[in-house]
């Protein structure tokens, strides 16, 4: 079976599936103490998305988004982009801790 193009239209939907998965952890790690507002917030803005993937057939390729390759693109750039902040704040939370932090 030959493998499918990867167009523009297939570049721009990982591009943006990466970005609202990225902001949506980044808000989830930003956060210390949870309330059950924000994770419906959470919940909702990922439904919006997903019903935006089919309401939006011209804007999203359906056929290759729910593909395991594309998931995995989208996993990776998303990987890419939240990784290196974690572990940027993980490190420096350790070697700069919060004076509230240090108090024992």
């Amino acid at each position: 079976q030959d493998e499918q193009v990867f167009t523009l239209l297939h570049l721009s939907a990982v591009s943006f599936t990466a970005l609202i998965l990225t902001e949506l952890l980044m808000v989830a790690l930003e956060v210390h103490t949870w309330h059950w507002l924000m994770l419906f917030a959470e919940a909702c803005s990922m439904l919006c998305y997903l019903i935006a993937i089919f309401v939006l057939s011209d804007t999203f390729d359906r056929t290759v988004m729910f593909k395991p390759q594309f998931l995995g693109k989208v996993l990776i750039v998303t990987l890419v982009s939240c990784l290196p902040v974690t572990i940027g704040k993980f490190l420096k939370r350790k070697l700069a801790p919060p004076a509230y932090s240090k108090v024992t």
